[in-house]
């Protein structure tokens, strides 16, 4: 069982569980698109449950394969502040090769981009900016803004505008509107980013990392994601898009207690709850996204148990 369970270390050092956020995000994009694009009522469109066709599915496992390539060049080049932050990663525990993880991410950039552009050449062109921003700009050398403060604001910004676009361009729709349609959704996930800096503080700082935590200390860096929240149910208010305002105002009483009580447990719940509520609200327009979701944290949780022995991932803090 044990050898067999190895084999599976190839996919999980992608970090799934942080495909959660991406498909999130591209499928707010792909709703969006469809309830700000056409002339249904704002009932229809909410209440309207949809199936994504196999055309859709397909776009959306490129762009899923591009994102597994840019986790992948960050925990190559963060190998050294994973071990002081006991991340539990493949590549900080030596199970897989720095050479074989380069290999694995060749292939995940290549395959994809050489399909999209046959398939869809403006998506192409977009999953390979993508890679660029988020994934070589924001871990490699010289560039590395992941250890920069202002760096590692930038790459998640522009790259929640990029995922959001994305899932907006799958039906072959652009245009300056899906920028204002993307903007409560993308402050939403720069409030978030502010906090899961936090907990990272001290391993971060033996590694040399001068993250906006590092930097800006605890204390400011929680009064920011709480304001930025704030700022994601403004914007969410100017857009009339009730998707992003939902989770938004649920998130803001444990984006309060963090400040209050500046505690890495209140941190870590408020980190995850805030990607929970939204994909909740996501699963309920796209219900087969549910079923994905269960399907794979279960599986995750197997792997980690049977692989490591230990409890992950989980919603507990």
């Amino acid at each position: 069982m044990k050898k067999i369970i190895k084999y599976f270390d190839y996919f999980f050092v992608l970090r799934p569980t942080l495909f959660f956020p991406v498909w999130t995000l591209s499928l707010a994009g792909l709703w969006a698109q469809s309830r700000f694009g056409s002339y249904n009522s704002i009932t229809d469109r909410l209440v309207r449950f949809e199936y994504i066709n196999l055309n859709n599915f397909l776009f959306l496992a490129l762009f899923t394969m591009l994102m597994g390539a840019v986790f992948l060049i960050n925990q190559i080049e963060d190998v050294e502040s994973d071990k002081l932050n006991n991340k539990l990663f493949l590549i900080a525990n030596g199970d897989i090769s720095i050479r074989k993880a380069y290999i694995e991410t060749v292939l995940l950039i290549v395959i994809p981009i050489i399909i999209m552009i046959w398939k869809r050449s403006d998506l192409a062109l977009l999953m390979a900016i993508s890679f660029i921003i988020m994934g070589w700009m924001y871990s490699c050398r010289p560039i590395v803004l992941k250890d920069k403060p202002i760096g590692g604001i930038l790459p998640n910004f522009f790259g929640g505008y990029i995922i959001f676009i994305y899932g907006w361009m799958i039906k072959g729709d652009s245009g300056m509107e899906m920028i204002y349609y993307a903007t409560p959704y993308v402050l939403g996930l720069i409030a978030v980013y502010f906090l899961t800096t936090v907990p990272d503080i001290e391993g971060d700082k033996g590694a040399n990392k001068i993250t906006v935590a590092v930097k800006y200390g605890a204390n400011r860096v929680i009064m920011a994601g709480l304001i930025v929240d704030i700022l994601a149910i403004i914007a969410g208010l100017f857009t009339r898009d009730i998707i992003i305002l939902i989770p938004t105002i649920l998130i803001l009483p444990f984006f309060i207690q963090s400040a209050i009580t500046k505690s890495n447990r209140i941190v870590l719940k408020t980190n995850k709850f805030a990607a929970l509520f939204l994909s909740l609200i996501i699963c309920f327009h796209y219900p087969l996204y549910l079923v994905l979701l269960v399907f794979l944290y279960f599986f995750s949780k197997w792997y980690y148990r049977n692989r490591f022995n230990i409890t992950y991932p989980s919603l507990r803090t």
